[in-house]
Parts: C-alpha cells; sequence; structure tokens
C-alpha cells in the first residue's frame, strides 16, 4: 500500500511538473506572438505616416524632400512605390521642361500611377505648362522645335488645365499609352470628347516621336485616331 502510495505521489508530481511546464511554454510563446504583431503594426503606422506626410510635402511644391521622405523608408509598399514612381517621372518632366525639351517633358510625366489627389494636381498643373510650352513655340533646343514643327504640334494650354487627370488616365488605359515613355498632351475639348496629341520617347533618350492624335469620348470611352 505504501509503494502504491508512493508512485501516486511521484505520478501527480510529474504530472503537475508537465503542466507547470507547458503553461510556462505558452506563456512565453506569448509575447512572441504579440511582438511580431506589434513590429508589424509600427511598419504600418510608420508608412502610412510616411505618405501623409509625403503628400504635404507636394502639396506644397516640395517634391524632392516628398521623394526623400518615401525612400527613406525601410519598407516599401504598393503605395509607397507608385507615388515614389510618380515623384521620379514629375522630376524629370520638371527638368525637361526647364531645358525647353517639350516633347521630352512630355514623355516623361507619362501618367499618374498613385492616388494621390496631391500628385495628380501637380500633373495637371505640369502638363498644362508643358503644353503651354509647346503651343508657345519658343523652344531653344533646336533637334525639339524641328521635331515639334515637323508633325505640326497642336498643345492647347488651357485645354490642358481644364482637362483631370483622372480622364488622362482613363483614355491612356483605353488606348494602351499608360506604359513608361508615352506623353500625353490635350489638345481640344468639344463637350465630353476630347483631343489629344501622343509622342512616344525613343530609346535611345532623343526626341520623342508622334504617335498620333486622337479623340477620346469620356462618356462611351470610344477612342478615333485623327491623325
Amino acid at each position: 500500500m505504501a509503494s502504491q502510495f508512493g508512485k501516486r505521489i511521484l505520478i501527480g508530481t510529474v504530472t503537475l511538473g508537465m503542466a507547470l511546464s507547458l503553461a510556462a511554454c505558452g506563456n512565453s510563446a506569448t509575447p512572441s506572438g504579440s511582438s511580431a504583431k506589434s513590429s508589424s503594426t509600427q511598419t504600418m503606422d510608420s508608412t502610412a505616416t510616411a505618405v501623409k506626410q509625403a503628400n504635404h510635402l507636394i502639396s506644397e511644391g516640395k517634391y524632392q524632400a516628398a521623394l526623400d521622405k518615401l525612400n527613406a523608408l525601410d519598407h516599401q509598399t504598393t503605395t509607397t512605390s507608385a507615388l515614389r514612381r510618380d515623384l521620379k517621372n514629375y522630376l524629370a518632366a520638371k527638368s525637361s521642361l526647364k531645358d525647353n525639351n517639350y516633347d521630352e517633358a512630355a514623355t516623361s510625366l507619362s501618367t499618374v500611377k498613385s492616388t494621390s489627389s496631391s500628385m495628380k494636381s501637380a500633373y495637371s498643373k505640369l502638363r498644362s505648362q508643358i503644353a503651354s510650352a509647346k503651343e508657345s513655340g519658343t523652344s531653344t533646343n533646336a533637334t525639339s522645335q524641328a521635331n515639334s514643327n515637323s508633325n505640326s504640334s497642336a498643345a492647347n494650354a488651357s485645354v490642358a488645365s481644364a482637362t483631370s487627370e483622372d480622364v488622362v488616365n482613363t483614355f491612356a488605359s483605353q488606348a494602351g499609352f499608360n506604359k513608361e515613355g508615352y506623353g500625353i498632351i490635350p489638345v481640344s475639348k468639344n463637350g465630353n470628347v476630347y483631343r489629344f496629341e501622343v509622342r512616344q520617347d525613343n530609346a535611345d533618350g532623343s526626341v520623342a516621336n508622334f504617335v498620333g492624335i486622337y479623340d477620346f469620348n469620356a462618356t462611351t470611352k470610344q477612342i478615333t485616331q485623327i491623325q
């Protein structure tokens, strides 16, 4: 009897020890999971904060600072990547415009990929500036001027100002011009029908080729090539 009683005590002690050990393991695992979740949350928060700050900088016209803010992130998301791409293209187009390379400015600008309203507004204003420069025909770049003259660019600054980036993006997507290297400049507007001039950058980085002039019905989404 004493022997059996001793065995029961021993078994009970072992069982209790195992239970305590398992409980300890469970408790030690919980902080690890919480830590991983906390780290992920912190990353998401820092990314969201950076995007918010970048958009604020964009609204103030501080495009390089906005790009630097996004480049400093340790983790990039689809949102930050799209906004970085838009900023890089914007800065490249701005630089080309400053150098009087209007066609190159147009093809560098391309179309907005992010959902940033500040970025769309910046693109729209720059597109209008490019159209105004092309319309005035004051390019000092001989090659660019010759190319523009040969294809009689019909850019219209006032129409560009009245054309939203959403319309430009929809046209580009429908026509297959929403890729890098395509420049889209508003030419005219008649009701819901927009006319765009399209150019494509050369692989060697020289003057952009004239692709054509298209009418786009923003209501029916119908596209007609005019030239």
